[in-house]
């Protein structure tokens, strides 16, 4: 298994053969993540305010909700900002989300080809990890960055997955230069992510337009086993039960496609 990121978030060659998993940790893929454990049905990510628009016209009134931000903050018109904390059952449970984000949600698009492309955070890190290995394919992490640049927050969460692939331990693992790096930077932050969101120039903008609150919420490890999934332009929770990685053993979880978890 051969393990790659992409530090700098440009479209990549050839990935056809290859696994990828997005990562925007401040706050696209945590609020995907979070939407589909709450029960959200699928998220149609798109690039642009016009499209999400555009997209809602399609489906019934009262089945889909518009979620996402310019500059951090809601857009008119939408029902939800780009905070997970927003996203609970009450709100989003059997609706469809389309979502546009600044970053993570034109991420998806400029992966699309990958063989499978799945949506990573923090939340659901462990379960992510083991789906990698359960797939065996080559894998490409794939942070969405902060407006075309490197995203140390994303850089990390990419290592902490690739810290829970070494720990299985049972399947030759090779890492490239960029994916030794972003393991080390892991190890410097694993005891106090939140540090590392403080760092980073988006979780300092983050701070200044009032959503210091995200940062603890976004920063919570393994908290649902769901594993969002990108095909054909849509993402739906991954239905395969499978074992969760974690730091202190391996413990039985499952996933499961458009409910939230223990229903």
């Amino acid at each position: 298994m051969h393990i790659d990121i992409q530090l700098i978030p440009v479209t990549p060659a050839t990935i056809s053969s290859t696994s990828v998993v997005v990562i925007d940790i401040l706050r696209a893929t945590s609020v995907i993540v979070h939407a589909i454990s709450q029960g959200a049905l699928e998220v149609i990510p798109v690039p642009t305010v016009e499209e999400a628009f555009q997209f809602a016209k399609k489906f019934p009134r009262g089945t889909t909700l518009l979620g996402g931000e310019r500059g951090s903050k809601k857009i008119e018109g939408f029902d939800l900002g780009n905070s997970p904390r927003e996203y609970f059952a009450e709100k989003v449970k059997g609706k469809r989300l389309i979502l546009t984000t600044t970053n993570g949600t034109k991420a998806f698009h400029s992966v699309s080809s990958g063989r499978e492309v799945a949506a990573g955070s923090f939340f659901n890190i462990g379960a992510v990890g083991r789906r990698c290995l359960d797939l065996g394919q080559d894998l490409l992490i794939f942070p969405s960055g902060d407006e075309g640049r490197f995203s140390l927050e994303d850089t990390v969460c990419g290592g902490m997955l690739i810290d829970r692939i070494l720990t299985e331990g049972k399947r030759l693992v090779t890492l490239t230069d960029a994916s030794q790096s972003a393991h080390v930077l892991y190890q410097r932050f694993k005891e106090n992510l939140i540090e590392s969101f403080r760092l980073s120039t988006h979780g300092r903008d983050l701070i200044e337009r009032g959503f210091e609150e995200d940062l603890a919420y976004c920063a919570q490890v393994d908290i649902t086993n769901i594993v969002p999934v990108f095909r054909e332009g849509v993402i739906r929770g991954h239905l395969l039960p499978f074992l969760s990685l974690g730091s202190t053993g391996v413990t039985p979880v499952a996933t499961r496609e458009g409910k939230g978890e223990g229903e």
